[in-house]
């Protein structure tokens, strides 16, 4: 697998809206069908999405022009990742008064009355394609020989990004109690340092694919 989507799949791992909705399910009695539904939904349609961009992507674009527009496509994204970074790191916290927004409501709503097809719909929005996973099928693309090998790290990008719930999954169903109380551990450890974590990942990956975009931009620009 592309050592760079690699670990943008790493840096996805932990990530608090992920923690929240899994251990909301694992709080309920049937915990396994939650997750089953959950992971079902999501990497069906994170699956769908991935193999189909990059497969397009191998297929249609020339190296030339494949190399100029993913270099572009590198600062982009490196750019609104530093911007968010910065965003999430200067902004004052909340006050615990303050209301919350409506994602975060919208959420909260279905994760405090959820059934099976409300799990469904949580997996697919907790798992909507970004900043990071666009980034790691822009790397794929440009580093696969051939469609099936870059469908297959789409795949495995997939398995590691929802490892947290595969994992929960497979411990309901093993040791329900065992999985609620790890999970609960976890997600107070997130709850602590979450907004470090998100500052310094997508600090780092926006510093990193700026310098890498900016990089190929000289170098293509120099043999022009």
């Amino acid at each position: 697998m592309n050592a760079e989507a690699l670990l943008l799949a790493l840096s996805s791992v932990i990530r608090p809206t992920t923690l929240g909705a899994v251990y909301a399910m694992l709080s309920r009695p049937a915990a396994h069908r939650l997750l089953r539904a959950y992971l079902a939904a999501g990497l069906a349609c994170s699956l769908v999405v991935g193999i189909g961009v990059v497969v397009v992507l191998h297929g249609y674009v020339t190296p030339a022009v494949s190399t100029f527009w993913r270099a572009i496509f590198d600062v982009a994204l490196g750019a609104a990742a530093c911007g968010y970074a910065i965003g999430v790191g200067t902004h004052r916290r909340s006050a615990p008064s303050r209301a919350p927004s409506r994602t975060t409501r919208w959420l909260q709503h279905r994760l405090d009355n959820l059934t099976a097809s409300r799990a469904a719909l949580i997996g697919l929005v907790t798992h909507l394609p970004g900043l990071v996973y666009l980034a790691a099928l822009n790397a794929i693309a440009g580093s696969a020989a051939k469609p099936l090998n870059a469908a297959v790290q789409v795949v495995v990008y997939n398995t590691i990004w929802y490892s947290v719930a595969i994992a929960a999954f497979v411990v309901s169903v093993l040791y329900p109690a065992a999985a609620k109380d790890l999970l609960e551990k976890a997600d107070a450890l997130v709850g602590r340092l979450g907004r470090s974590i998100v500052v310094t990942v997508f600090g780092l990956i926006g510093v990193y694919l700026l310098g890498k975009g900016l990089s190929i931009l000289r170098d293509w620009w120099s043999l022009q």
